[in-house]
């Protein structure tokens, strides 16, 4: 039974991780819907409200999410982009940098089912079309739910925020590299030999992924013994921990139109009746003791070395493979996007941008998807959205621009003469960055007066 000391203890690390990761309860509550309408700040990231992007839903089938996933887990979806690529992964208790150390990529497959579904847009945005990104309670976005290094503080996004939230692929590649930075932060315990060729060795970042709480604790009082193995398909999720989760889907993956997302594979997992015993690396104990080490030097290091723990009995290593045909398979995803601005300057009118119905189109003539955000705008003038994509040929639908929706700011825009411009950033698969602006014009008189018969202006 957890003392009163020790629940207040767990009550305080948990209302602090918030603030560093999604919470599994508010994952659980949210059972993969949608709250972009209902969300008006983001407490734990920010403060702010949400960004307004766009995003764009692949096929019904995720495969194409699956082959992202693959991509992401060896490092062959952006390895020369620094905000994206995966770290080199460390291997063996001294934690040796090996390059050719890759995330098994049934991990991530898991992680996207368990976090959304495998859905990057809103769960209303219909397949193959641009809407509201995938929004959780505590504002994680898209398929990995992402909200670490997002700042939602009511301004325009970042480059590494407007792609996090609207492209899935950046999405996925930025869930992979939390991941594998988990994996090396020596903050956390091993299993085994630290060798990720053994998916049961990612029990301890998979918990991390999600946030290092008692929740997440096998033993916490809230999981009841005897609750098995999870099933991707089931409805009990409330009775396992986040990294039961996961690995309960590598064993027993989802099934979509009568087939299985991923083959099955016969991982191991811990022996909790062994390792929760008095001073075994799943005792409750020592992991707030660890909690304790903390408290007294917040630079305690290896505060949790007693949660080491061995494989598990049975486990297997899986041989890190990279998928030999990714670059075709990279091309095939990312595209070749080419951009068309319909306008680069826009006369409007005051009743114009007063009605809201001031459009700007945002093409892409090329293939995959083209990717941008606002980096400017006047502050006379709103717009409904400050982030996209634009998607081109190849993904199996027809083109669709992204459409700017400009109106005037909170408050109106004041009498006179206005010249302003929204500046552009477009983001490409191979790394490079333009930013293209449309000039605004906007003359705004003074409504007409009379005073004796005698009209003045």
């Amino acid at each position: 039974m957890v003392g009163g000391v020790r629940a207040l203890r767990a009550k305080t690390l948990l209302i602090m991780l918030l603030v560093l990761s999604a919470g599994l309860a508010v994952d659980q509550l949210l059972e993969g819907g949608s709250v972009q309408a209902a969300l008006s700040s983001c407490p734990y990231s920010g403060g702010g409200p949400p960004f307004s992007l766009e995003a764009y839903e692949a096929a019904e089938s995720r495969l194409t999410y699956l082959d992202t996933l693959r991509l992401a887990a060896a490092n062959q979806l952006f390895p020369e982009d620094e905000d994206f690529q995966l770290p080199v992964l460390t291997i063996g208790e001294d934690r040796i940098e090996v390059p050719s150390a890759a995330i098994p990529p049934q991990i991530l497959y898991a992680i996207a089912w368990v976090e959304s579904k495998m859905a990057q847009a809103a769960y209303e945005v219909d397949w193959g079309t641009l809407g509201a990104p995938k929004l959780s309670i505590d504002c994680g976005y898209g398929i990995m739910q992402i909200t670490s290094s997002i700042n939602n503080d009511g301004g325009l996004p970042s480059r590494y925020e407007a792609l996090v939230g609207s492209h899935f692929a950046y999405n996925i590649a930025a869930g992979a590299r939390i991941l594998a930075e988990k994996w090396n932060d020596t903050f956390f315990p091993i299993v085994g030999t630290h060798d990720p060729t053994f998916i049961e060795s990612w029990y301890y970042a998979l918990w991390a992924y999600n946030g290092w709480a008692g929740i997440n604790h096998p033993q916490h009082p809230s999981k009841q013994p005897g609750r098995g193995i999870y099933g991707c398909d089931e409805e009990r999720r409330w009775e396992f921990t986040y990294q039961e989760l996961v690995l309960g889907c590598v064993i027993n993956p989802p099934i979509e139109r009568g087939q299985r997302l991923w083959d099955p594979l016969a991982i191991s997992l811990p022996n909790l009746a062994a390792l929760s015993a008095t001073g075994m690396p799943l005792d409750l104990d020592v992991f707030y003791a660890g909690l304790d080490a903390i408290y007294v030097e917040i630079s305690a290091a290896s505060a949790f070395a007693e949660m080491n723990m061995p494989l598990p009995g049975g486990a297997q290593a899986r041989a890190a493979s990279g998928d030999p045909s990714a670059d075709t398979t990279r091309a095939r995803i990312l595209g070749q996007p080419v951009l068309r601005l319909d306008e680069t300057t826009l006369e409007i009118s005051s009743s114009q941008l007063e009605s809201g119905d001031v459009p700007l189109l945002i093409h892409n003539d090329g293939s995959g998807l083209l990717a941008w955000h606002v980096v400017e705008t006047p502050s006379w003038l709103s717009i409904n959205v400050s982030g996209g994509v634009a998607l081109g040929e190849g993904h199996g639908f027809a083109p669709q621009p992204s459409r700017l929706s400009i109106s005037a700011a909170a408050g109106g825009v004041p009498e006179g003469s206005h010249r302003g411009r929204i500046a552009l950033e477009f983001h490409y698969p191979d790394g490079r960055s333009e930013t293209e602006s449309v000039n605004i014009s906007l003359d705004k008189r003074g409504a007409a007066f009379y005073e004796a018969g005698r009209p003045q202006s």
